[in-house]
């Protein structure tokens, strides 16, 4: 973990990161833990990204959708944690967007979706099932 000070509005906040290649990050903030999408391209985060202290995160503890990126089809997860639903079978036609599983860390979900539209060519994992950062989940066609 890296600690680094952040300054929002006219208070600063302590905020340990997780030191990650990847997006999400993991970060701490006055001891509640977050998944937040990071930009590495130096644009400014979209208002519906931006962290904003004070305010309640939603009461499942659901995080923001994450569309990970893809390698010939393969959509590889985020994150460390456990698989807790896939949500296509081999031979499903999705759309770019739609939700393919779920994978859980630390208590927050992450919807797992799919970044262009294809035909389930062969899921990776199970349900209930351990999974590596950049870990295989679903390959598409």
């Amino acid at each position: 973990m890296k600690e680094v000070r952040v300054k929002i509005g006219d208070r600063w906040y302590t905020v340990e990161v997780e030191e990650s290649l990847g997006s999400p990050a993991r970060v701490t903030v006055e001891g509640e833990t977050f998944l937040v999408e990071v930009d590495r391209g130096g644009s400014r985060p979209s208002p519906a990204r931006t962290f904003r202290p004070g305010l309640s995160a939603p009461a499942t503890r659901t995080g923001p959708a994450v569309q990970s990126a893809a390698d010939d089809g393969i959509i590889k997860s985020p994150m460390s944690g456990k698989v807790l639903a896939i949500r296509v079978k081999p031979g499903s036609k999705v759309a770019s967007g739609e939700e393919v599983c779920v994978v859980e860390a630390m208590k927050m979900e992450q919807s797992i979706k799919a970044p262009r539209a294809g035909t389930v060519k062969k899921i990776h994992v199970k349900p209930l099932q351990q999974v590596n950062i950049h870990a295989p989940l679903v390959e598409l066609d």
